[in-house]
């Protein structure tokens, strides 16, 4: 069994177990691991952005500004326009785990990343409505909500419906069998825990892990230690959580999702232009 794979389980079977024995937990629990260990998967940034673009100090520092530049442009709009910037961060994630999640020009393959790509984003919500409208309340009113309701219950249904008969497809033909059990895996938890939970199986145990894996290829950067620039990166973007405490009280979970979404949804544009294509990039020495 490859790491990725006991990672996927184990996070699977952590959030199940955790979800009987203290269910008013299990949420909490999958939040601050996404702020703690999803979102310093970005913290290569500097290095794949400087890969791809900059060879000299002068064309660093302008990648740096302007990534700054997208980080607090997103992050303004999801709190002084919370809808459209809340719709706007859902659709570049979308299209963030699509080309994560794509390994060949297949088109069966560019299917299968494309599906898996917006359900990760659309079963943990549309699968579980009562739980997540507290969560984006900030961002959606409630009585807007209850006028989706129908569109995204059903919508969700029919995806779980198409994700599973793809999945049947996979194993009855024998593709790619580790990524399809680890699939699977999430797939699971999107329909059986609650949102939080299941969505951090998927962010953590693939989206986030995947794209260390390739960072560490492409930097042949070992797994025995952390890069300097790595471990402050991560701070710093962990960090950026501080100045929205004063918009949010961090104590309430609902809040503290609020406060998430808006630093996450910051960080996401940009990591989503430098790392795009960065499969192409040759392997590196640090």
């Amino acid at each position: 069994m490859t790491f990725g794979t006991l990672l996927v389980l184990s996070l699977f079977i952590g959030m199940a177990l955790c979800s009987l024995v203290a269910p008013a937990r299990v949420e909490w629990i999958a939040l601050v691991l996404m702020i703690g260990a999803g979102i310093p998967h970005g913290s290569y940034d500097l290095r794949v952005a400087k890969a791809k673009w900059s060879r000299a100090e002068d064309s660093l520092v302008s990648v740096v500004l302007c990534y700054l530049a997208c980080v607090i442009s997103m992050s303004a709009l999801c709190i002084f326009s919370p809808l459209l910037g809340l719709s706007l961060f859902l659709v570049i994630s979308a299209l963030h785990f699509i080309e994560g999640e794509s390994q060949s020009n297949d088109p069966i393959d560019a299917f299968a990343s494309t599906l898996y790509g917006v359900c990760a984003i659309f079963l943990p919500i549309g699968l579980h409505l009562d739980q997540t409208e507290p969560y984006v309340r900030y961002f959606i009113r409630s009585d807007l909500f209850d006028m989706l309701r129908p569109f995204l219950g059903n919508s969700a249904l029919a995806l779980t419906a198409l994700l599973a008969l793809y999945a049947a497809y996979e194993l009855t033909t024998r593709r790619n069998l580790i990524t399809s059990f680890e699939r699977g895996i999430c797939f699971l938890g999107w329909i059986i825990l609650p949102p939080l939970a299941g969505f951090a199986v998927w962010f953590i145990g693939r989206h986030s892990r995947q794209h260390l894996e390739l960072c560490r290829k492409i930097f042949s950067t070992t797994c025995s230690g952390i890069p300097l620039d790595f471990g402050v990166i991560s701070l710093l973007a962990i960090a950026g959580l501080a100045p929205f405490t004063m918009l949010f009280d961090l104590s309430d979970i609902n809040q503290l999702f609020a406060a998430s979404i808006c630093l996450i949804a910051g960080l996401t544009l940009p990591h989503m232009i430098v790392s795009h294509g960065m499969r192409r990039l040759p392997l590196r020495t640090p």
